[in-house]
C-alpha cells in the first residue's frame, strides 16, 4: 500500500470517529434544544415536525396543516441527514482541528440557521478568535427581526458545548 493510500484510509478513519462521536454529543443536545413534535407545527416560515425539519411536501402557509406524524427515531434519522450534509460542506471550510463538542456545537447552530450562516463563523473559527466569534454566534437570536428567548437560550447552549473545547 502506497503512502498516499494509507495517508487517506486514515483520514477517512479520523472522519468517521469524529462524525461518530459527534453523534453521540448531538443524540442529547439536539433534543435539548429543539424539542421533539410527532405532528406538524408551524415555525416562523415553514411547517416542521419531529426535531425542527421541514415536512416534505408542506406548503409555507400556516394556514394550510399538512398532517402527519413522525416517530423519534424517524426524526433523528431526518436531523442526522441534515447534520452530515452540513458537516460535509463546513469540513471543507475548517482548517483548524475541532473536537467533537465543538462541531456539536457548530452544527448544533447550522442545523437551526443553516450552513450560510455559520459559514459566516469560519473565519473566526480558523483564527481562533473565541471572543470574536461568541460575539458573533451570539448575534443569531432573531426570527423574522424578533429577538427570541428560545433562540438566545440556545445560542448560550451552543456556546457553553464550544467552551467545552
Amino acid at each position: 500500500m502506497t503512502l498516499t493510500a494509507k495517508v487517506i484510509i486514515i483520514a477517512a478513519a479520523v472522519i468517521v470517529l469524529t462524525m461518530a462521536t459527534y453523534k453521540t454529543i448531538l443524540k442529547t443536545f439536539l433534543p435539548s434544544v429543539e424539542g421533539f413534535s410527532a405532528t406538524p407545527y408551524w415555525d416562523y416560515k415553514q411547517w416542521s415536525w419531529g426535531y425542527g425539519t421541514k415536512v416534505p411536501n408542506s406548503v409555507n402557509d400556516p394556514n394550510s396543516n399538512p398532517g402527519g406524524t413522525i416517530t423519534e427515531s424517524e426524526a433523528f434519522a431526518e436531523a442526522w441527514r441534515h447534520l452530515q450534509t452540513d458537516y460535509l460542506y463546513l469540513k471543507n471550510l475548517i482548517y483548524v482541528p475541532l473536537s467533537a463538542n465543538r462541531w456539536a456545537a457548530l452544527l448544533s447552530f447550522s442545523y437551526n440557521l443553516g450552513p450560510a450562516n455559520a459559514d459566516n463563523l469560519v473565519i473566526n473559527i480558523n483564527s481562533h478568535n473565541d471572543a470574536a466569534l461568541q460575539s458573533q454566534w451570539m448575534a443569531y437570536v432573531y426570527a423574522g427581526g424578533v429577538v427570541l428567548p428560545a433562540l438566545i437560550d440556545r445560542r448560550a447552549k451552543e456556546w457553553a458545548l464550544w467552551m467545552k473545547g
